[in-house]
């Protein structure tokens, strides 16, 4: 049979007793049913606390996979938000059920790289995407594309890249710049606006 307790004005309960009898809130409050509040929700902690967490999922042994919130965005139509422990990240979905079940996807929270290690990130339609002709090389501080040294300080003359001009770093020669480029047709340094100006005199 339902029950109904209807109060005039705030209502508290303290559960726990200090050593000196007094109820002090520090017992422990066991709701066993499924529980709907109806209006805002405020947690409190004492002025001394320096931590406060809100627990889902506390009697998880393991083998709870997903806990988190929803938010109801229409009569029966739900936003989620979850750590997934077999991803051990944060997601998030525009669209789940009412007992957080996917309809959309859920997507992960944060810079999740895109491609595998060394390939440069890009934004491919609003997530991290890379690819293999386009990547950075840390001991050799290069990046490179389609395998061959773009920019960085390689010493060497990199190999060709079809339809495409690469361009690197090197000794400082005559032009003055140490800025070299290499294409099918030519390789050569790029030249400075002063020795521009000088060879253009001399020439």
């Amino acid at each position: 049979m339902a029950s109904f307790k209807n109060v005039k004005d705030n209502y508290t309960l303290n559960v726990g007793t200090n050593a000196n009898g007094v109820y002090d809130g520090s017992g422990t409050f066991t709701i066993n049913a499924q529980t709907i509040f109806e209006g805002n929700v405020t947690y409190t902690v004492p002025a001394t606390t320096t931590a406060a967490f809100f627990t889902a999922a506390a009697n998880n042994t393991g083998s709870i996979t997903d806990m988190g919130l929803l938010g109801q965005t229409g009569p029966t139509t739900y936003a989620g938000f979850r750590f997934d422990t077999l991803v051990n990240a944060w997601q998030t979905s525009p669209s789940v059920y009412a007992n957080g079940a996917p309809i959309t996807a859920y997507a992960n929270i944060g810079s999740t790289p895109g491609g595998d290690d060394t390939q440069i990130q890009f934004n491919n339609n609003g997530v991290f995407a890379g690819i293999a002709n386009l990547t950075y090389s840390i001991p050799n501080s290069q990046i490179r594309i389609n395998g061959s040294e773009a920019f960085g300080n390689i010493g060497v003359i990199p190999g060709n890249v079809a339809n495409a001009v690469v361009l690197y770093s090197n000794a400082v020669g005559q032009g003055g710049t140490g800025l070299y480029f290499t294409s099918s047709a030519a390789q050569d340094e790029l030249v400075s606006r002063r020795n521009a100006i000088i060879y253009g005199i001399i020439f």
